[in-house]
């Protein structure tokens, strides 16, 4: 069996992820014993418009920050210079502390310049930024963008080694994000996100055809959940889990925030809710678990003291 489940997406109110990335299966894996390791280590992109009504938002690719656009406050002050001497070219982890810092103290949004750049090269170059753009009623290059971060990658997962396979369960296997390979330490470098999703996964398929199989029986599952889906106020839990997550296990964290966001899991786990939602909750508490064991701050995991 490999898991291709993805990453946990879903569990923020912000986020890049396709809607499907649901974070069950590591619920599934929390009732089973099966090991998570680095589950507090989630990445947040730093440049993403997130004021659309859809549940996956649209992020901005760093590569405009690599071809020199700015990131700046509404007067046009180039503020991440404040943070790090790298401007807009810092770490993620960096440059979407300081866009949340900059919201927390002014109440005001940050944005996207792309003034410098003349309008055919933009276009040719970022042809689908432009296009996804025009059609909600932006003109660029002339018109900045207000900016977010929102949740983007799980470095954190299941446990894996460099084959893919899950310690301990002989025939089972994790690709993609959904793994722990310990490659991405605390922090993912933009695209090696493409070792899970290629160079692993092709590992622990000729580690597959490299082991001798014998046929088994299906086993019958007979135990039935009454709702598996959803239960009536499952969709308020959801929307109650999602922004107890982006506030107190987002970008920005502090103990009594944890342990507020613990509580809360904790008491809508014990409700009358559907098999879906207890999977993402049993999910949403390995991670807020993980952040409060983490003491210091390292990476993607930033405690404020």
């Amino acid at each position: 069996v490999i898991i291709a489940s993805g990453g946990v997406g879903s569990l923020y109110e912000y986020n890049t992820n396709s809607r499907t990335v649901s974070a069950d299966i590591h619920g599934i894996c929390v009732e089973k014993g099966i090991e998570l390791r680095d589950m507090e280590m989630m990445q947040f992109h730093p440049t993403v418009f997130v004021k659309t009504p859809f549940a996956r938002k649209l992020l901005l690719t760093e590569a405009l920050r690599g071809e020199g656009a700015w990131i700046v406050d509404k007067n046009g002050r180039r503020f991440l210079f404040d943070y790090d001497d790298r401007g807009e070219l810092a770490s993620r982890d960096i440059v979407s502390r300081a866009i949340f810092n900059h919201k927390r103290e002014t109440g005001e949004d940050a944005y996207l310049d792309f003034s410098m750049f003349e309008q055919k090269w933009f276009h040719n170059r970022f042809p689908n930024i432009t296009r996804t753009f025009e059609a909600i009623g932006y003109s660029f290059p002339k018109d900045r963008v207000p900016i977010s971060p929102a949740f983007h990658y799980a470095v954190g997962g299941i446990k894996s080694d460099l084959d893919g396979c899950v310690e301990g369960i002989d025939g089972l296997y994790v690709i993609g994000e959904a793994s722990s390979t310990g490659v991405h330490g605390a922090n993912r470098l933009a695209s090696n996100s493409l070792l899970e999703g290629v160079v692993f996964a092709k590992r622990a398929t000729q580690h597959i055809l490299g082991k001798e199989h014998k046929e088994l029986k299906i086993p019958i599952f007979d135990k039935e959940y009454k709702n598996i889906v959803h239960q009536e106020k499952d969709r308020v839990y959801k929307h109650r889990l999602r922004k107890i997550m982006w506030e107190d296990m987002g970008i920005v964290r502090t103990r009594a925030g944890l342990l507020k966001a613990k509580n809360i899991i904790y008491d809508m786990k014990n409700r009358e809710i559907g098999r879906l939602l207890e999977l993402r909750l049993n999910t949403a508490s390995a991670i807020v678990e993980a952040a409060l064991k983490r003491k210091e701050s390292l990476g993607t995991h930033y405690i404020e003291k």
